[in-house]
């Protein structure tokens, strides 16, 4: 009985192996064509471009002339941040703090110089109509006396006479009234030119003994941090530098005796110092043109090498000389940039679109959607960076099988992107 029993469990096993075999045969491949076939992410080939860059933050060294204020006391400036200065032109003007208090009653003054002047304004307003009617009727009178003296009426023409001398005199009250607001604006104009004069005794004017981008930051480093010594920096100089400076309207602040103030750059061109890992370094030869990306400002601009130091532990400072964005640049000493390396242009992909990567040779796999089936191309690398490669067809002599024949990569060409898991031939809709 127990044997019997025994067999029929067997046979039971061997059943329910046989038809969970069968379940797998049957739902695997339809859950690998649902997961990677009918789900797969497709994309089309198009153009584009792709830099290899390199992100890091540089330190502007600069021609800079440090300017110190003659006088303390409160700052008017003429020139802008990152303005261009002529040699001897004006920057600001320095008032002391005698200038600020007549300054103070210059402002008040001229507060009373305007209402006078918006009181006369009403009152030759309010007046003008009856002075014409005046002056209207005065003439009337004369032509009438005139009439009179010809004709020998000296009775009517004695009072007459008084009517317009009358007249006359009503019409001197009035402007002599209207005479007084200008004596007083006069006199206001008068106590405000003595003020002037006197303000003028007390400022001082600061000009630029030579031409060039004017700055009001001021961060210590201008001697310091000079074309000249840029071969003598070492890293510590490189990385202990700090954005010590800030931007600030000097007009809201004041300025001491013999203190700077104010900076001129004087040389057109400027350099930005970075440190590398030397052996990317030795890519670059001092003379080699480069182009850089001026984070802070979205701007590249163009330099070459200016210089590149020896090996220190493992890295280099390198000088790159650079003539453009010299007035965005004014403020700042550290900025971030993208050093590219190289740029491409051509047929973009994201990286992961690709497979089997073979970066001696440049080569990779791209799988193609053709007539709703997976093929896979080899193509070649003419860059890349972290996120994308710019791709072309490899030539015919170099394709060592029949079926890449058939198949190329051109402009809108469906690719999967990402092919992990995707099979030659494999059904893609």
């Amino acid at each position: 009985m127990a044997e019997i029993n025994n067999s029929v469990a067997t046979k039971r096993i061997k059943l329910g192996s046989i038809l969970i075999v069968l379940f797998l045969l049957l739902y695997v491949p339809s859950f690998i064509f649902w997961v990677y076939g009918k789900n797969v992410s497709t994309d089309i080939v198009r153009m584009g471009d792709i830099q290899d860059c390199i992100n890091l933050d540089a330190v502007i060294v600069r021609s800079e002339v440090v300017l110190n204020s003659p006088i303390g006391g409160k700052c008017i400036k003429e020139i802008n941040e990152g303005e261009k200065i002529g040699t001897n032109g004006r920057i600001a003007t320095v008032l002391n703090k005698s200038s600020e208090k007549l300054m103070e009653e210059l402002k008040a003054l001229d507060i009373k110089i305007i209402e006078a002047q918006r009181k006369r304004n009403e009152n030759l307003e309010l007046f003008s109509d009856d002075l014409k009617k005046l002056e209207n009727e005065i003439e009337g009178k004369l032509k009438e006396l005139i009439k009179l003296g010809n004709s020998n009426e000296l009775a009517r023409s004695s009072k007459l006479k008084s009517e317009v001398d009358e007249l006359i005199q009503k019409k001197a009250t009035i402007a002599g009234s209207l005479s007084k607001p200008n004596a007083y604006i006069q006199s206001l104009l008068d106590e405000k030119n003595d003020l002037q004069r006197r303000i003028n005794q007390n400022t001082q004017d600061i000009t630029a003994s030579v031409s060039g981008i004017v700055s009001y930051v001021i961060d210590g480093y201008e001697a310091f941090l000079t074309p000249e010594k840029i071969s003598e920096l070492t890293l510590e100089d490189i990385e202990n530098v700090e954005e010590k400076g800030i931007q600030k309207d000097i007009e809201e602040v004041g300025v001491e005796e013999g203190k700077p103030f104010a900076k001129v750059i004087t040389d057109i061109e400027y350099y930005l110092v970075m440190i590398l890992d030397s052996k990317l370094a030795k890519e670059y030869k001092v003379d080699d043109g480069i182009d850089i990306r001026l984070n802070d400002f979205g701007k590249v601009v163009s330099g070459s090498v200016f210089y590149r130091s020896n090996n220190m532990d493992g890295k280099s400072i390198v000088a790159v000389k650079v003539s453009n964005a010299i007035s965005e640049t004014a403020p700042f000493r550290k900025i971030n940039i993208d050093l590219i390396k190289n740029q491409y242009s051509g047929l973009k992909v994201p990286l992961r679109s690709l497979r089997n990567i073979d970066e001696k040779n440049k080569i990779a796999e791209i799988c193609l959607v053709k007539a709703n089936r997976a093929r896979f191309v080899k193509v070649e690398m003419v860059g890349k960076n972290e996120e994308f490669a710019i791709i072309k067809n490899i030539d015919n002599k170099n394709i060592d099988s029949n079926k890449e024949n058939y198949y190329s990569v051109s402009l809108y060409s469906s690719y999967v992107v990402n092919p992990i898991n995707i099979e030659e031939g494999q059904t893609i809709n």
